[in-house]
């Protein structure tokens, strides 16, 4: 137990095992962040300008700076006394007083804000000098920050009293100087020694950004509930663009992990800094877009005020991508990383090209640009954590150990969830659209047709000239852009000044380059052979010859020339060694013919169960005890095709019938030619006296044997090892 008047804080860090969440006092304290949002964005309401939007994001950054300062010193130390929460609170109150002043900035009236923001930076170094004085051991990372945060809060309570060019200087010196600390090589050597929690820190940032989303729903609703006639399909796609924001962050950003490197970790801190000024001030340019004319051009201020705001965002999330690495998703990051950039980069050629768009189709194009965001992230990241099965989060071995492997089917390996991958070792895009469905490449494609032509056009429409024949609107632009990207020209629109020319030349290098890529794709994607080659859905134990036999089928389904077919069957075993290590088995099956010089109608494949056999001495009657599953590949030579084919088929244990034969599905036609029935291809008929032998014999061996089940433990008197896995072949 620990005084609650006054106790020694403690220092906390990763190394430590203990998972620290966002306290009540934390969460407390982002009340009063919301506030000033709120402020700042009604100061920009009133001054749509550069200017306006400068002052706008260096009053955000002093807020920004100061609520990381405490964020920070909560995350290394862990204290929470009638001291402590009284020095909170005054830095709350700082901050309010900074809320009060925040719109006064805009204009120029700045003794009440330096005075604030001096205060909250002098609490903070307070704090850290509590924590030099009280915990030794961390002295020397005590003593940088409140050396910094002293230094630059001195500076910004100075600057009350000068006037404002110089006061302003001042205040960028301070918020510099803060800003390039953790670069130094102290601060970086500091943080190797006194490692961040980054759990921790991750879910105090995702608040704030949540906060800020906040701030933007309340900008858009309190607009609709002012003004009675704004269009509420308009306020959808607004909203809209603050959901797609959403998923961007805590699909992407917030789950992802900050990469190994001194330097990573100031990226992922800094990359916040754009994101969360732009959400704040996309609140502020949603609200303003609810009074677009929907048929006439919207006003120059308010486009570039929406869309660079989401372009700072995008540039933001960019930035922290290029940082982390996130488990689950398929590709690369580097393409999450330019999938941001060359979103953003659209964003800030769209603002000015919306002067010769109505506003629905400017807002429009924001909108399909965002949640392109989204559709992306989902291609890229289908699967979740959750998509797990209990069974999935236990270790395999323990489930071989205990008896319960026996109740899980095998599926195909290539459907195999894989999680931790090296970011250098996913796949890349061109790998990802050779493995998917035509739907997705279709999609993909069809998406960067329109995307790119839309871009050519509002780049187009910079010069009033650069389009002859039309009327100088953004369709005509696009369509000339289409006319052009596809080397069609039908004459009516033609570049006509030398800006237009240079852009018309671009876009034709981009096309030649772009339809060389894409035909090279599509040739390769649909010129890859492809075996047609039916595996038997169930696959039997019966006899042969008087001997039990494990029996599958293959038929030719196309009918074409297959030369030298070869096939491989093996049976996957779940095995732990006498040490009590678990191992996955792969057992070749020896075939009564394995090779075939003529593959053209139907192959049966036959393994004979001996004493030599890896399946002499199970027990058919409940396999899953004994077997995972079994594996067949077939490798041939393609004669249409002139390459090598290959089909595979794995098959779970519930597919194996103990007492069938397959049914014949050949048949001579009078003109002498053959006929396979495929239509009766997998169709078996019932022996009920082959089977009853077959699993009294089954059971006969398996108890002569004495053999252990995969769920037994090792023979008694073994030494026992910790369980693990592995797996050989």
């Amino acid at each position: 137990m620990r005084s609650r008047w006054y106790h020694i804080p403690s220092f906390h860090g990763p190394h430590l095992g203990i998972e620290k969440r966002a306290s009540w006092l934390e969460l407390f304290y982002d009340l009063i962040f919301v506030a000033s949002f709120i402020q700042l964005g009604n100061g920009l309401s009133g001054h749509v300008s550069i200017h306006g939007a400068l002052a706008f994001a260096g009053v955000f950054l002093t807020l920004w700076v100061a609520w990381t300062g405490y964020t920070f010193f909560a995350n290394r130390y862990t204290v929470d006394d009638f001291v402590h929460r009284l020095m909170v609170f005054a830095q709350m109150f700082a901050v309010g007083g900074m809320t009060l002043n925040a719109s006064r900035v805009l204009d120029h009236e700045l003794f009440g804000f330096a005075i604030s923001a001096g205060l909250a930076q002098l609490i903070v170094a307070a704090l850290h000098y509590r924590a030099w004085k009280q915990v030794p051991e961390t002295r020397p990372y005590a003593a940088y920050w409140g050396g910094v945060f002293g230094l630059c809060g001195g500076i910004w309570v100075v600057s009350a009293w000068l006037e404002v060019n110089l006061a302003l200087g001042l205040w960028g010196v301070a918020t510099l100087l803060l800003l390039l600390s953790p670069l130094s090589r102290q601060s970086l050597s500091l943080s190797e020694r006194f490692p961040i929690d980054f759990e921790h820190l991750g879910e105090r940032y995702g608040l704030l950004t949540l906060i800020v989303l906040g701030e933007s729903f309340v900008k858009v609703l309190s607009a609709l509930t002012a003004d009675d006639h704004s269009p509420y399909l308009a306020s959808g796609v607004l909203l809209a663009m603050t959901c797609a924001l959403w998923w961007v962050y805590f699909d992407d950003v917030a789950g992802a992990h900050v990469r190994a490197g001194k330097a990573r970790w100031v990226v992922w801190l800094y990359g916040h800094i754009p994101v969360q000024i732009g959400i704040t001030g996309v609140g502020v340019a949603l609200k303003k877009a609810l009074q677009f004319t929907w048929d006439a051009p919207a006003p120059a201020g308010y486009r570039w005020l929406l869309a660079g705001f989401l372009a700072m965002a995008l540039f933001g999330v960019a930035a922290i991508d290029s940082a982390t690495d996130r488990s689950s998703t398929e590709v690369r990051n580097n393409a999450r990383v330019n999938m941001r950039w060359a979103s953003a980069i659209a964003l800030l050629v769209l603002a000015p090209a919306g002067a010769n768009m109505s506003g629905r189709a400017f807002l429009g194009f924001l909108t399909a640009l965002m949640l392109a965001q989204v559709v992306f992230d989902m291609m890229m990241s289908p699967l979740a954590e959750s998509a797990h099965t209990e069974h999935g989060k236990r270790s395999l071995a323990d489930l071989v150990r205990t008896g319960e492997v026996g109740g899980l089917s095998m599926r195909d390996p290539s459907e195999a969830i894989r999680k931790g991958t090296p970011a250098e070792l996913r796949s890349d895009l061109y790998f990802y659209f050779m493995s998917g469905g035509w739907v997705r490449v279709f999609v993909s494609l069809g998406f960067l047709f329109v995307f790119a032509n839309v871009f050519f056009a509002a780049l187009y429409t910079f010069d009033p000239d650069a389009i002859g024949g039309g009327v100088g609107t953004f369709g005509d632009a696009f369509f000339f852009s289409v006319q052009t990207m596809s080397t069609i020209g039908y004459g009516h629109l033609y570049p006509l000044s030398e800006y237009g020319s240079f852009v018309a030349t671009v876009e034709a290098a981009f096309t030649m380059i772009g339809l060389a890529i894409v035909a090279g794709f599509v040739f390769a994607k649909a010129s890859r052979p492809r075996a047609s080659v039916l595996f038997s859905e169930p696959m039997l134990i019966t006899k042969i010859d008087g001997r039990p036999a494990l029996v599958i089928r293959l038929g030719n389904a196309r009918g074409n020339d297959v030369v030298d077919a070869s096939l491989d069957l093996v049976v996957l075993r779940d095995e732990v060694s006498a040490e009590g290590v678990h191992m996955r088995r792969l057992r070749d099956l020896k075939l009564e013919r394995s090779r075939t010089p003529m593959f053209v109608l139907t192959w049966t494949i036959m393994h004979v169960i001996d004493e030599s056999s890896p399946l002499w001495g199970v027990d058919w009657s409940a396999p899953e005890n004994h077997v995972v599953s079994f594996v067949a590949t077939m490798v041939g030579h393609d004669g249409t095709y002139g390459q090598t084919i290959y089909s595979r088929r794995v098959y779970p244990v519930r597919a194996v019938r103990v007492g069938h034969r397959f049914v014949d599905v050949l048949e001579r036609l009078e003109d002498g030619r053959m006929m396979v029935d495929y239509g009766r291809f997998h169709d078996t008929s019932e022996e009920p006296e082959v089977r009853r032998q077959l699993l009294e014999s089954s059971a006969a061996v398996t108890a002569l044997e004495g053999r252990p089940t995969s769920g037994e433990p090792a023979a008694s008197g073994q030494p026992h090892a910790e369980p693990g896995s592995q797996e050989t072949t």
